[in-house]
C-alpha cells in the first residue's frame, strides 16, 4: 500500500458517474491512471491512492469544471460508502451514524478522517483530508462534505436539512462559484479556514434516521470488522470484544471466559489489554446491554421480563436498577418518552 492508501471501488463510482454525465471518455481515463476499465465495477475490489489520485486530476482536467468534485455529491448512494453505508441506515440517530463513520471509514478508504468537535455551542463534523496535492485536495474535500449533506438528508428523510455554515480551507473562488457552493449546501460557506467541516446546531445530531434496523446493525458491523481485518486495519481490543458481546447477547450471556479464547488470551491479558484502553469487560458489557435495552424499548413492545431475560440479568429487578442508574429513568418511563431525558 502506498503512503496515500488505498479506496474502495465504491467510492469511485460518484466520480465516473459525474464524468459520464459529462461526456468524459472514462475507460480512457482509468486506463491514462493505470487502472482496469472493469476495476471499479467489482465491488470488493480496492484502488491504490496514487492511480486514484491521477484519474481525478484527469477527469478534472477533461472536464473544464471547476467545481467538479462538489458536483459528484449529486451521485451519492449508500454503496459509496461501502459497507459503512448500510450500516448508517441501521442506527437510530445522525450522531450514532456519524460514530460509525469514525469507525469504519477506512473500508471506504484511506482519504481522510472525520471527527466530531463542539465548539461555542456549535457541533462540527471535520473532514480531515490526507490528499495534499492540488487540485484533487480541494475537489476530495467538496466531495466529502456535500456528500456527507446528501446522504444526512437521505438517511433522515429531511430534504431541508441543512447545516448553519460550512467551513473551507479552499482560497475564496470567484462571486459566482460562491453562489454554487451555497446553493448546494443550503447555507453561507467560508472560505480560508483552519479547517475543513459542517457547523451546526448540536441538536441536529439527534435526529433521527428513518428506518433504523438493530438486527440487520448487528450483522453489518460484524461483517466490517472481519474486512478490517482481512485488509489488515487494526481494530482496538475494545472493539473486538464489543463484537463478541454482541455476538453472544440475546441468546446468552456472553462469558469471559469464551471471548478471552476467542480473542487467543486469557483471562489475565484481556483485563489488562482492555485497561490499558481504559476500558473494562463490566463496563462494556454494562454499555452493550443498555444500547440493546433502549432499542428493544423503542421499537419492540417486549415485556420488561423478557427483555432482561434476553440480555442475561437474573430478574427484572436488576434490569430496571441497572437501567435507572445507567439513565435515571425505569425502563417503563423511557419506553413511554421515546428518548433519552
Amino acid at each position: 500500500m502506498t503512503e496515500l492508501g488505498e479506496i474502495s471501488s465504491g467510492a469511485l463510482q460518484q466520480y465516473l458517474a459525474h464524468a459520464d454525465k459529462l461526456g468524459l471518455d472514462t475507460p480512457a481515463a482509468l486506463t491514462w491512471a493505470g487502472l482496469k476499465p472493469d476495476q471499479p465495477l467489482r465491488p470488493e475490489a480496492r484502488v491504490a491512492g496514487r492511480d486514484f489520485q491521477r484519474l481525478l486530476e484527469r477527469l478534472i482536467e477533461q472536464s473544464g469544471d471547476p467545481l467538479f468534485g462538489l458536483h459528484t455529491s449529486a451521485f451519492i448512494q449508500p454503496g459509496s460508502y461501502h459497507v459503512m453505508g448500510y450500516i448508517a441506515m441501521s442506527v437510530h440517530t445522525l450522531h450514532e451514524a456519524l460514530a460509525k463513520v469514525m469507525l469504519y471509514e477506512r473500508l471506504v478508504g484511506d482519504m481522510g478522517t472525520t471527527d466530531i468537535n463542539m465548539e461555542s455551542a456549535q457541533a462540527q463534523i471535520r473532514w480531515h483530508c490526507r490528499y495534499p496535492e492540488q487540485p484533487v485536495r480541494r475537489h476530495l474535500i467538496d466531495n466529502v462534505l456535500s456528500s456527507w449533506l446528501c446522504y444526512a438528508q437521505w438517511l433522515t428523510g429531511n430534504d431541508d436539512l441543512a447545516p448553519a455554515e460550512v467551513l473551507l480551507e479552499h482560497p475564496r473562488p470567484s462571486d459566482e462559484l460562491v453562489a454554487e457552493y451555497e446553493q448546494v449546501f443550503h447555507c453561507p460557506v467560508h472560505f480560508e479556514q483552519s479547517h475543513s467541516a459542517l457547523v451546526g446546531a448540536p441538536d441536529l445530531l439527534m435526529l433521527p434516521i428513518r428506518q433504523p434496523d438493530p438486527l440487520l446493525l448487528s450483522t453489518l458491523e460484524a461483517h466490517a470488522t472481519a474486512q478490517l481485518a482481512q485488509l489488515g486495519i487494526e481494530t482496538s481490543l475494545s472493539q473486538r470484544v464489543r463484537q463478541c458481546i454482541k455476538d453472544a447477547i440475546g441468546h446468552t450471556l456472553p462469558r469471559k471466559e469464551s471471548v478471552a479464547e476467542r480473542l487467543g488470551m486469557n483471562i489475565r491479558t484481556l483485563h489488562r489489554h482492555l485497561a490499558d484502553e481504559g476500558q473494562s469487560w463490566q463496563k462494556l458489557l454494562d454499555e452493550i446491554r443498555l444500547d440493546q435495552a433502549k432499542q428493544l424499548l423503542r421499537t419492540t413492545d417486549q415485556a420488561q421480563t423478557c427483555i432482561a431475560d434476553a440480555l442475561g440479568y437474573s430478574d427484572i429487578r436488576s434490569f430496571q436498577r441497572s437501567f435507572k442508574r445507567h439513565t435515571g429513568q425505569t425502563p417503563g418511563q423511557f419506553r413511554k418518552n421515546g428518548h433519552d431525558l
